[in-house]
């Protein structure tokens, strides 16, 4: 019987291809688009669970109260935490410290050199995160001075990961100094879902003995993480107020209390900036596109459930038939819903081949590695899709249909016709749908548009920003590259976009200085390291003083633990003086510290960082040790020549300098700070065009069922004089009335969530009332090509031939 039931859905859906296709590929583009995004939540959700101790393993917050009354989070804390806690605190099995250094370049005994991104760590951090070792051996760290790589590193530099084994490594800073090469001890694969990578691993205590760096107090881009025994890990988090949470006070330090964040909720639950770690998620993003797929889900089951039941509505006499010749209501609605699961498994089948082709397209937009693997979950939601589906589309047949008389089922029944409002109203829904995410679209492309043109306050075009590495040879190179006429100025520095890093804004040091009565005052400020060429390469306006240019003395000799510094407006208005000249600061936790600034200067304000947010009080400053960028403006005309001189001239300098030339032009750089809002506008894109797809569909397929139920109206109409574009006006008329009360209460529901959107940036676009114009001339103009093709077939169609339907 059920093979019997198998044959008549198929021969169903071969004698009406069309319907069955339109009926059908809604479903499939939806559920396509719901895989991807399951399967990308799974991906976000499962961060660090390569980590069997996941749940033991927590990173400590820094929680400061500051003068102001702010309570402000880091994860940036102090290298002397590990060790305090080991001594003092029984439940704790493992702490480990992480000081991040950021790009940098090794160089092997035979003279290649390869960039990568370089961390420190002390010995306990294979500990807390075993990542799966390829080659050596870890116990080897305990003799110091070593390196791990990662699998991905050694095969660039040695070929594969044992090769790398027992090989010297020496940066820039060996020579520099004299320093001893590093020794590969280890190659470790980096899990893709882990919040921590790095290419280059050292040895954390020779670093911070090399530079001098003060365990209790200096924490800069440093994170600690601690282990806790079985047992202990919810009893140590839930005493966030106990004694491990006032741990500095073992420091001195009785105003900075630390709460303990698990490792799991560093990739989705950070509200901190957290620039260290790379390719933060959020739970807003998760929740957005659930609720994208949910929607497009259901417009594709709306379209199943209209065609359905208009089609159905057109099988009365089939089931008075079957009812005279003895089928009993329920083998009608065994058999309705069997047609239902056979379009449900062809459909199902289709979206899962679907998702397959756009994986890589999808990867590539969201920046992930997402595979189709099909485990028990996605069985499971494989098959709760087909019952689902398969009883939509059989649910109105089979209980509705299979209850009619058959008397009234060969009159014909009721048919749908003008008054099938219901079946209307679900396309309604569609267009209330579509047009709110195209209003929403549309946003996000303007509001990228003006973030990525908006005035900055600096001339951020045609300037190359070129990273050299070696910083006491980095004037050397610019006088060369000075030499072609189409170099205009270079300036040396560190890129400024790095201060917004990964999407994550960059805190600055605490500057403490004397007001004019004689207080101590504080302020966050952003370094920003450069020389005095890097206001003219930017076309910086001061408005105040002079640049750097003018106590340039104070650089190389003349008071080596004195800095001179431009300041911009906002440090001047924050600071609350009224002339800032001459006003010395010092400041707090950061790598520049132990010096003292002294103010020469004023700059209007520029932004170089994200437009969600104000600009923030910065100043300018020469840090030799830290310069190792050069920011060249070109001439916008012969680019291609102008590069490649620059990389000439960069290969003959190879001895000095990396031998790999990476360059950036410094606009494209600010763009990155948008990755955020670029992946949103992609995926936005990507699902307003699938629901006007499926909501045309739908509209294409209720116009062909509603035509050729209302064939012989048409013929009659025309026998009594209508010429075709009347009658294809009156249809176009019935569909634009749903597509104006949709636009109704879609204008609305798109406002609120428009506002809610852009209310994260401080530097807004307007929200133009062209937008919903244009929005709604869009949909009413595609929905009319939609009837008009469909309908004006059956209208220029011989009325005789109309009149003689059924």
């Amino acid at each position: 019987m059920i093979q019997h039931y198998i044959k008549v859905a198929l021969r169903l859906i071969e004698r009406s291809m069309l319907f069955s296709l339109i009926n059908m590929l809604g479903f499939v583009f939806g559920m396509a688009a719901a895989f991807l995004i399951y399967l990308w939540v799974v991906n976000e959700l499962t961060y660090e669970d390569y980590n069997p101790d996941t749940d033991r393993i927590y990173r400590v917050v820094e929680v400061v109260r500051q003068q102001t009354g702010e309570i402000t989070e880091s994860s940036s804390t102090v290298l002397a935490l590990p060790e305090i806690f080991k001594e003092n605190f029984p439940q704790v099995e493992a702490a480990t410290a992480i000081k991040y250094i950021g790009e940098g370049s090794m160089e092997t005994g035979e003279g290649k050199s390869l960039s990568g991104y370089r961390v420190y760590t002390d010995t306990a951090f294979f500990q807390v995160f075993p990542f799966e070792v390829m080659a050596g051996n870890l116990t080897d760290m305990k003799k110091g001075n070593y390196i791990v790589l990662s699998e991905k590193m050694a095969i660039k530099l040695f070929g594969s990961a044992t090769a790398a084994i027992g090989q010297k490594l020496k940066e820039v800073a060996d020579d520099l100094y004299g320093w001893e090469a590093k020794k590969v001890v280890a190659v470790v694969k980096i899990p893709s879902k882990c919040h921590i990578y790095f290419d280059i691993l050292c040895d954390l205590d020779n670093f911070a003995k090399a530079y001098g760096i003060d365990r209790n107090t200096f924490r800069e881009d440093q994170h600690v993480y601690v282990k806790m025994k079985l047992g202990d890990a919810g009893k140590m988090y839930a005493k966030e107020h106990s004694e491990m949470s006032r741990v500095f006070s073992k420091l001195g330090d009785k105003n900075t209390l630390i709460r303990f964040q698990p490792i799991k909720d560093i990739h989705l639950k950070t509200n901190f900036a957290d620039p260290n770690v790379k390719n933060h998620g959020s739970m807003a993003s998760i929740y957005l596109f659930i609720g994208l797929a949910v929607l497009v889900i259901f417009m594709g089951a709306f379209n199943f459930m209209t065609l359905s039941t208009a089609r159905a509505s057109m099988r009365y006499k089939e089931i008075g038939v079957r009812k005279v010749t003895g089928a009993k209501r329920k083998t009608l609605i065994t058999q309705f819903l069997s047609e239902g699961m056979v379009q449900a498994v062809i459909s199902l089948g289709l979206a899962l081949a679907l998702t397959e082709l756009m994986l890589p397209l999808f990867n590539e937009a969201m920046g992930t590695e997402v595979s189709l693997n099909l485990s028990w979950s996605v069985v499971l939601y494989v098959l709760f899709g087909i019952v689902g589906i398969g009883c939509v589309a059989g649910s109105y047949p089979a209980f509705y249909l299979s209850s009619v008389n058959p008397l009234i089922a060969f009159k014909g029944g009721k048919k749908t016709g003008k008054k099938g409002g219901m079946l209307k109203g679900l396309i309604c829904v569609q267009f209330i749908i579509t047009i709110t995410l195209m209003l929403a679209t549309m946003l996000v492309y303007k509001q990228l548009y003006f973030m990525q043109n908006k005035d900055l306050g600096l001339n951020k075009e045609n300037v190359v920003t070129v990273y050299t590495n070696l910083w006491y040879n980095v004037n050397d190179f610019r006088q060369e590259i000075l030499k072609n006429p189409n170099v205009q100025s270079v300036a040396m520095g560190s890129p400024i976009e790095n201060l917004y890093e990964n999407g994550e804004k960059k805190e600055g040091g605490e500057a403490e200085w004397i007001d004019m009565d004689g207080k101590v005052n504080t302020l966050k400020m952003v370094p920003i390291i450069a020389d005095d060429d890097f206001i003219k390469v930017f076309n910086l306006e001061m408005i105040k003083g002079e640049s750097l240019e003018a106590d340039y003395d104070n650089y190389w000799g003349g008071g080596a633990l004195q800095r001179t510094v431009v300041i911009n407006e906002s440090a001047w208005k924050a600071m609350k003086v009224a002339d800032p000249i001459g006003t010395e600061f010092r400041l707090t936790d950061t790598w520049w510290g132990h010096f003292n600034y002294r103010i020469v200067g004023v700059v209007k304000d520029f932004n170089f960082q994200s437009l969600r947010e104000k600009i923030r009080p910065a100043f300018i400053f020469y840090s030799p040790e830290q310069m190792q960028y050069l920011f060249i403006r070109i001439s916008p005309e012969n680019k291609k020549e102008t590069l490649k001189f620059i990389q000439q001239k960069f290969d003959e300098m190879a001895p000095l300098f990396m031998k790999e030339f990476r360059y950036q032009f410094f606009s494209d750089a600010l763009n990155k700070n948008y990755a955020k809002e670029q992946q949103q506008s992609k995926m936005l894109l990507f699902f307003t065009v699938l629901a006007i797809v499926i909501a045309m569909m739908g509209v294409f397929g209720l116009v062909a069922l509603s035509t050729e139920q209302r064939t012989k109206e048409i013929g009659i109409r025309k026998v009594n004089g209508a010429h075709s574009d009347r009658i294809v006006k009156m249809f176009c008329r019935e569909y634009l009335q749903w597509v104006g009360i949709a636009f109704i209460i879609a204008c609305p529901l798109g406002y609120f969530f428009m506002r809610h959107w852009i209310s994260e940036f401080v530097y807004q676009t307007p929200i133009s009332w062209w937008l919903f114009v244009a929005v709604g001339a869009v949909i009413a103009g595609i929905a009319l090509l939609t009837v008009i093709g469909q309908t004006w077939r059956k209208a220029s169609q011989n009325p005789v031939k109309s009149l003689r339907y059924e």
